[in-house]
């Protein structure tokens, strides 16, 4: 029987690729895409609650990963994890949460005229909706 590698009080890490650390930035890397993934569940899609418990999981794995490890690599690994997690957060709570540049309500403009079934499926011209006095179109964006 082999005897186990137990390193000396002191010594240095064993050298070869830190595997964990970049199995940890891989980790943070999947949970943007399970965001992405779970798009279409509106309660995950508004929380963000999956990726961040994953990109959190992962950045304090791999913060663990090499807390001994005195290599420049790994720790860069590590700091890679961390930064995803500050970009996701940002994104989540600033950048998306963002308005998207609009006209005002003074460059207001007439509507060309246009057909288009109602929620029942009966036709309905803006012309004929017109006749009744203003109008007011409201769209409303693609999923909720």
């Amino acid at each position: 029987m082999r005897p186990r590698y137990e390193p000396t009080p002191g010594a240095a890490a064993p050298r070869g690729f830190p595997l964990r650390a970049a199995a940890c930035l891989l980790l943070s890397l999947a949970g943007g895409f399970v965001y992405v993934a779970l798009l279409g569940v509106p309660l995950l899609r508004s929380t963000g609650l999956p990726a961040f418990v994953i990109m959190g999981a992962a950045a304090i794995a791999g913060v663990l990963a090499v807390r001994r490890d005195r290599r420049l690599f790994p720790r860069l690994l590590a700091l890679g994890n961390l930064a995803l997690l500050g970009i996701f957060t940002f994104s989540f709570f600033w950048v998306w949460a963002l308005p998207l540049p609009a006209e005002t309500a003074t460059a207001l403009q007439v509507a060309p005229e246009f057909e288009l079934p109602d929620e029942s499926g009966r036709i309905v011209s803006l012309k004929d909706a017109r006749r009744g006095g203003p109008v007011l179109l409201v769209f409303y964006r693609g999923f909720w």
